[in-house]
């Protein structure tokens, strides 16, 4: 862990972030914290990680609460020694292997204040103070508000940082990101990493945010949830509106499409079954024969010559033979005409002989 600075304004999820993560994973672990987190509750906190981790009571680390101005007492961190025989280090009130948890940080080291010798060398060389049993160094959690208040000096020995952000502007005040940094400087280019956490209820009676009671957080300005905004709403409204009015005009248009192309097909196919029938007018009452469908001829296709079109026919062992178009009427499947008193069209003849496509391959066309 080494030195990590987590920012937020007041009510951005910086208390919870830290006891929920850092405090409680070192009283899993079995080290001590020390701490100036006011309310922090050492037999809730057992309580709590005996039963969410199954540690065994005995295996917890102490937490030990303390007041900022204690931290300025000479004494307070421990020094490392030097001298003939080696470095030896000279205990403090806190020990080696803690993990210190500061609130407030600028209270005690902001960029106007003088930091004293004790505190610069405890924050240049915590990583000597390592405990003799389990060999976990002192590592230091630093609460501020913005980074930029933290002492110079203090921001040049950060490893990590984090910035909560409380997601009140989208409606959910039980919801903080969290955006996690490489060294003190929070820019995109040292951004590693981006979080969304909620709160837990569990996590609130290990601490206390608020000095005195209970606190409670009220919305100055309605307008910072830009869900409670009616412009928003209907602006989405409308966009829903035109959604709907541009999707039934497009099932409108291409069902209309459809509908029209079935009855292009429909109509098609019923004059070619008209041009096919014999009309009843045909039939005479005084026994005149109706004209005959063709078995021999059928239109093959058209073509033109110097200006002159024809009409080419073609019997079923492929012979052909040119018509002026006069002797016709309609075109494609309503072309019939009458050749030597029967009806010609290009459905009647006999299966067989030039296929209809030869057509194209004459130039000709309808």
């Amino acid at each position: 862990m080494s030195i990590n600075a987590y920012c937020g304004v007041m009510g951005s999820g910086k208390s919870y972030e830290v006891v929920s993560g850092p405090l409680l994973d070192a009283v899993a672990a079995g080290r001590r914290v020390v701490t100036n987190v006011d309310g922090v509750n050492e037999d809730l906190i057992h309580a709590y990680v005996h039963e969410k981790r199954n540690v065994p009571l005995a295996r917890l680390g102490r937490i030990v609460h303390v007041r900022t101005d204690d931290l300025k007492q000479d004494g307070f961190f421990p020094v490392e020694v030097e001298g003939a025989g080696g470095a030896t280090v000279t205990p403090g009130f806190v020990l080696p292997g803690d993990l210190l948890v500061i609130d407030e940080a600028w209270k005690l080291w902001a960029t106007d204040q003088k930091i004293s010798k004790e505190h610069m060398a405890f924050f240049r060389m915590h990583r000597h103070f390592v405990h003799e049993e389990t060999g976990v160094a002192c590592d230091v959690v630093l609460m501020i508000q913005t980074i930029a208040d933290l002492h110079r000096s203090i921001k040049a020995v950060v490893e990590l940082s984090f910035r909560m952000v409380k997601l009140k502007s989208l409606g959910l005040a039980k919801t903080y990101r969290v955006e996690m940094y490489e060294t003190w400087k929070q820019t995109a280019g040292n951004r590693t990493g981006t979080f969304v956490r909620k709160y837990k209820a569990e996590i609130f009676p290990l601490y206390k945010s608020y000095a005195g009671a209970s606190g409670k957080e009220s919305a100055v300005d309605a307008r910072q949830n830009v869900l409670a905004r009616k412009s928003l709403w209907f602006l989405v409204g409308a966009v829903l509106l035109l959604g709907a009015v541009g999707l039934w005009f497009a099932v409108r248009f291409f069902h209309s499409r459809t509908a029209a192309a079935a009855r292009e097909v429909a109509a098609h196919n019923g004059h070619a079954s008209a041009a096919g029938a014999v009309p009843a007018s045909a039939v005479s009452t005084g026994g005149d024969k109706a004209p005959q469908t063709s078995s021999t001829w059928r239109v093959a296709g058209a073509y033109s010559v110097d200006g002159r079109s024809y009409v080419l026919l073609a019997n079923g062992d492929g012979r052909l033979r040119a018509e002026s178009p006069s002797e016709f009427m309609g075109n494609g499947l309503e072309r019939v005409g009458m050749i030597e008193g029967d009806r010609v069209a290009e459905w009647s003849g006999q299966v067989g002989g030039l296929a209809p496509s030869s057509k194209s391959l004459l130039g000709g066309a309808k």
